[in-house]
């Protein structure tokens, strides 16, 4: 579904992801993990369109989409829940899921039907401007307004960070949903153990630089990854 080769993406002259190779398959939950500033949210940044790289390619669904514009992209079935969810603050929940759906105007009713069943408490609050919701509540916002677009891939950034604790739970229980339901997902989560325990794989990346990659169980149980990630 996805194929990242060789990229290399630069900040002026900070090299952040030095050839960078990666894959999702149909079907997958992949998690992207390492610590703050290792080169996870460009590598989003870059698939999504929104930053080039200097090599390489970008296949999505079989097409070489390394020039291709961010909007364009959401069109052919790719979504991304950027880090800070990045909601519409201004505009009530339903004004923005309404602006998720401006590649499939023609299913909006049902798609909001949708999103309002798998997140009923964004029902309850449809009218409700979007600055006025909790973290989490933006979260499960963000993440609608992605599903409006009815996404075959969906790239989630970050989607715990700031979220009390049986928030991130109930936010692990909707991906492993959206997964069960057919969504390929591509996770970028410094989680890594809740990241580690809904993955099919994960690439570990470090200094700009995938440093591991392997099952999500197989790297779970890495030394390295327990020492470096998860406290052990």
């Amino acid at each position: 579904m996805l194929k990242v080769d060789n990229i290399n993406v630069y900040y002026g002259q900070i090299h952040a992801l030095k050839d960078v190779s990666l894959e999702v398959k149909k079907g997958e939950i992949v998690a992207l993990i390492g610590a703050n500033g290792a080169g996870k949210s460009t590598t989003l940044r870059t698939i999504s369109g929104l930053l080039r790289s200097k090599t390489g390619s970008i296949t999505l669904f079989d097409e070489n989409v390394s020039h291709v514009e961010a909007y364009k992209l959401v069109a052919k079935g790719l979504a991304h829940v950027p880090e800070g969810r990045h909601v519409f603050l201004q505009m009530t929940v339903l004004e923005n899921l309404e602006m998720g759906a401006y590649t499939n105007s023609a299913n909006v009713k049902a798609g909001i039907e949708d999103v309002f069943e798998r997140f009923p408490r964004l029902k309850h609050r449809k009218d409700q401007i979007a600055g006025t919701l909790s973290g989490g509540e933006q979260q499960m916002l963000a993440m609608g307004r992605a599903l409006m677009s009815k996404p075959k891939l969906m790239m989630l950034d970050e989607p715990s960070m700031g979220l009390a604790p049986i928030l991130v739970q109930q936010i692990f229980d909707i991906i492993k949903e959206l997964h069960e339901a057919g969504t390929t997902i591509l996770l970028v989560e410094q989680n890594a153990e809740m990241a580690l325990h809904v993955a099919d794989r994960a690439y570990v990346l470090e200094s700009g630089r995938i440093k591991l990659s392997g099952s999500g169980a197989e790297l779970a149980k890495s030394d390295e990854i327990k020492k470096a990630y998860l406290g052990g």
